[in-house]
């Protein structure tokens, strides 16, 4: 039993000493003349991650011939990815993502300064109300200011035509008393005729009957 228990506590001990690790996939691959190990490098290591221009690559074959920069040459096919490595593509990822950060870093600022422009501009706007109040208030007052003329204007020529009217009044009572006059002193020589005629007439009566009283008399 010791001896099956004991090279199982070693495994398990061992176990408990191991840890995680990874292998590098950054390579420095050469750049040669030709399709194969014996033809001259061209540029002693590209690095992994490197982009390069693809000028010929025939399926099944070992070897790719490529472009970098200026350089012309065959690499091995091995190392040749249609699509970019771990790396790459997560320092891409790490670039888009610092370039939307700094886009909403961007974006919350504007947004302040336009929330602090929109509040200016409320402001503003209060004040502007205000002050179109003051002036509707002012211009009230103008109004009424303006209308007092015309109401006066109105009420002098009422007064007018009432004062035109009273004249008219006054001249025609004043042509009444005139002929109203004129009719009592025509009354009043007509009276005075008859009293001389009803004193003439009197006079005559009375000096008919005293030549009658004569006449008996005698």
């Amino acid at each position: 039993m010791r001896k099956i228990l004991l090279p199982l506590l070693l495994v398990l001990a061992g176990q408990g000493f191991a840890a995680t690790g990874w292998i590098s996939d950054e390579l420095y691959v050469p750049l040669r003349a030709g399709e194969g190990n014996q033809y001259k490098i061209l540029h002693r290591g590209l690095k992994s991650g490197t982009a390069l221009e693809i000028l010929e690559q025939v399926e099944g074959s070992e070897w790719t011939k490529v472009r970098y920069g200026e350089i012309e040459g065959y690499i091995n096919t091995q190392y040749v990815l249609k699509a970019p490595t771990a790396d790459i593509r997560l320092a891409q990822l790490e670039k888009k993502f610092e370039q939307t950060r700094e886009q909403l870093t961007n974006a919350q600022t504007q947004l302040r300064e336009v929330t602090a422009e929109r509040d200016r501009l409320a402001g503003e706007n209060k004040s502007l109300d205000s002050n179109l109040n003051a002036r509707s208030e002012q211009l009230d007052k103008l109004k009424e200011i303006a209308a007092d003329p015309v109401r006066l204007d109105q009420a002098n020529r009422k007064l007018n035509e009432e004062l035109v009217q009273l004249r008219t009044q006054l001249d025609t009572a004043q042509a009444e008393i005139a002929m109203l006059r004129s009719d009592n002193r025509s009354s009043q020589w007509l009276i005075g005729c008859l009293i001389l005629f009803a004193g003439a007439l009197v006079g005559w009566l009375m000096k008919g009957r005293s030549s009658k009283s004569r006449s008996s008399w005698a």
